[in-house]
């Protein structure tokens, strides 16, 4: 049987300080940087005062998802940089920020359907699938209790004599070559 999650891709490493005892909640905000999130809110708490235009809504949204996967492979993650071991956390990372934004309102709020209660499905959903894709993408983890097996100890082996020096003299009773 076909299965699409079973890509031919590099493993792909947890999100920085994930835990196994995450909330799926948890896991969604690890993946989105805390400073994206932070400059969304402050952004939005600063312009809604003044009722700003919709084009500066999806302005901020889209600069700030455009951003977020430089962010992850940059300033995130050693080594910086795109590689296949990141693909997961960063297209995760977008995909998390749409749906928290979403969640929020934003500039999704100008469609003549949002309603809050799609946000809040949104959210929840997108908790409920992230560990699932999680776990087909990251590679199996060893188990808590591996079977102890007594090391072995390497074959001993006489110690090497060093190489005769030419400069020395010969050992006592031995004739020079002449």
């Amino acid at each position: 049987m076909f299965n699409p999650f079973k890509w031919k891709l590099a493993a792909q490493e947890p999100p920085p300080d994930s835990k196994t005892t995450d909330s799926y909640f948890e896991k969604l905000v690890k993946y989105i940087p805390a400073d994206i999130l932070a400059a969304y809110v402050a952004i939005t708490g600063i312009t809604a005062s003044v009722n700003p235009p919709v084009w500066l809504g999806w302005g901020v949204f889209a600069v700030l998802l455009a951003l977020t996967p430089l962010y992850v492979c940059y300033v995130k993650t050693t080594p910086t940089g795109f590689g296949p071991g990141k693909i997961f956390h960063w297209v995760t990372a977008c995909l998390a920020f749409t749906a928290w934004v979403f969640a929020m309102g934003g500039p999704f709020t100008t469609f003549p359907w949002y309603q809050p209660y799609l946000g809040s499905v949104v959210l929840i959903l997108t908790t409920l699938i992230i560990p699932v894709l999680e776990g087909q993408f990251y590679p199996c983890k060893p188990p808590l209790n591996p079977p102890s097996v007594p090391p072995v100890a390497p074959p001993a082996t006489p110690p090497a004599t060093p190489p005769a020096d030419p400069t020395a003299p010969p050992p006592a009773g031995e004739a020079e070559p002449s």
